[in-house]
């Protein structure tokens, strides 16, 4: 009987722990001036960006940021959403809504884009944007972004991309 008790509660314990490592990492929330700065940085060494073009780029990344935060939909906290409604009426938005989101967050990478675009050299910009489809292409099938707004140059990916 002590050894049944040692077994079960030896397989609780693993059990527990399996289910806590199975847990994904909760994602620090980077501030948009901190994202802006890191991406600046990652732009500098791939492209050999000169200092103004490295301080312009951040200025245009950082207020890109900013402004994506602030158009972001806030999550009401956990106490201020009513339980009576499923889990998904709670966080749905209406379609028109999301739709104009979109709308707004395409027109905004395409004006980024064309801003970058008047930053850098024609090879540095055929570099960037060789680099980030590459990235868009490694991502996961379900994580991969709708296509690039028109006006964009952005090469196509492989078959498949979406």
């Amino acid at each position: 009987m002590k050894a049944m008790k040692i077994v079960v509660s030896t397989f609780a314990v693993l059990f527990s722990a399996i289910v806590v490592v199975a847990q994904p990492p909760k994602r620090e929330k980077i501030d948009p001036a901190e994202r802006a700065d890191r991406m600046t940085k990652q732009m500098t060494e791939q492209l050999a960006l000169s200092d103004e073009q490295a301080d312009q780029i951040r200025q245009i990344l950082t207020d890109n940021f900013t402004q994506m935060e602030a158009d972001r939909p806030q999550k009401p906290a956990m106490g201020e959403q009513k339980m009576d409604k499923p889990k998904r009426e709670r966080m749905s938005i209406d379609s028109t809504k999301a739709d104009s989101l979109k709308n707004v967050r395409m027109e905004r990478m395409s004006k980024m884009d064309e801003q970058i675009k008047g930053v850098l050299t024609e090879d540095q910009y055929a570099k960037w944007t060789e680099q980030r489809a590459a990235m868009q292409n490694r991502r996961p099938e379900g994580m991969k972004r709708r296509p690039a707004p028109e006006g964009m140059n952005i090469p196509d990916g492989p078959e498949g991309d979406m």
